[in-house]
């Protein structure tokens, strides 16, 4: 099998809106051309079915008035799909946190997709850890299995004009993998998307608890970076990811292989990164 594990449904505002922002699609290399095109589940079904891939997962977020509704909205999108699954929305401030967390055990949802800058909230604020206090609750006492994807694009308040306390950078999440070991974190675009590598490769050290996805990242990072990060954290602990509609199946397959193999991934490990991690923490068959 083959799992995306890092997908969205944007609207094509959203599209729009980071075409405009020219400095930072270039920066991370997004293939903004079709990207237009490229929206609504359909649309994602049929460029899945197209690359032979079994699945993706989706990565909702939302502002702390709308978490409710955008769970919701995402569940219902997804709800009858063979091979879409989508991840839950949570917010620091949001007061139904609690409840959010009962109904996405009852839709079997597992994972919880956080993006602080665009979430506006910082991660070493109190009411944060308050809140992967909660979750890890739910882990330990109810075996939930809970586990976190957090965007990391660094500098995101140079692009966003987002607050600068409210970038999530490897320090920051290092921190928070390591006070909370009952939650498994998925740091998205292998670890800090644009962040200097000496910050990633000394802030994010291996640790059962810690997953890297590779979603953008091998446009970002140079190539004997991204192959060390490989190495380091090893095939059982690495996710592969398009952050489609900015990237296309096939050829993030065929770079991201290449990558792969470099690093001295047998077709074994390969499993393990393009659908065995992914199936683990969804508690799916691969």
């Amino acid at each position: 099998m083959m799992f995306d594990g890092h997908t969205h449904l944007f609207h094509p505002k959203v599209i729009s809106n980071v075409k405009k922002k020219k400095s930072m699609v270039e920066k991370l290399g997004l293939k903004t051309k079709g990207a237009k095109d490229r929206v609504g589940k359909i649309s994602l079904e049929t460029a899945l079915r197209a690359s032979r891939i079994d699945g993706s997962l989706i990565l909702p977020t939302a502002g702390v008035k709308e978490v409710g509704r955008v769970n919701d909205l995402f569940y219902k999108t997804i709800e009858n799909s063979d091979f879409l699954h989508t991840a839950g929305t949570l917010h620091p401030e949001y007061s139904g946190n609690r409840e959010e967390l009962v109904k996405f055990k009852s839709r079997k949802i597992k994972a919880i997709k956080l993006c602080s800058f665009s979430q506006k909230f910082a991660l070493n604020d109190p009411g944060t850890f308050d809140l992967f206090e909660l979750i890890q609750e739910f882990n330990i006492s109810q075996g939930a299995s809970f586990f976190v994807v957090l965007d990391t694009l660094y500098g995101a308040d140079l692009f966003f004009g987002s607050h600068p306390d409210h970038n999530t950078t490897p320090k920051l999440l290092g921190d928070l993998v390591k006070s909370f070991p009952k939650i498994n974190f998925i740091a998205a675009h292998m670890g800090g998307l644009a962040a200097p590598f000496k910050e990633i490769s000394t802030n994010l050290v291996p640790l059962d608890n810690l997953f890297f996805d590779t979603s953008n990242a091998a446009h970002v990072l140079e190539e004997k970076e991204f192959i060390c990060l490989l190495k380091s954290h090893g095939p059982e602990h690495i996710i592969f990811g398009t952050d489609w509609p900015w990237f296309t199946h096939l050829p993030e397959i065929d770079l991201q292989k290449l990558m792969f193999k470099k690093a001295g991934y047998s077709k074994q490990d390969m499993d393990f990164v393009f659908s065995k991690n992914m199936g683990r923490l969804l508690e799916i068959l691969t």
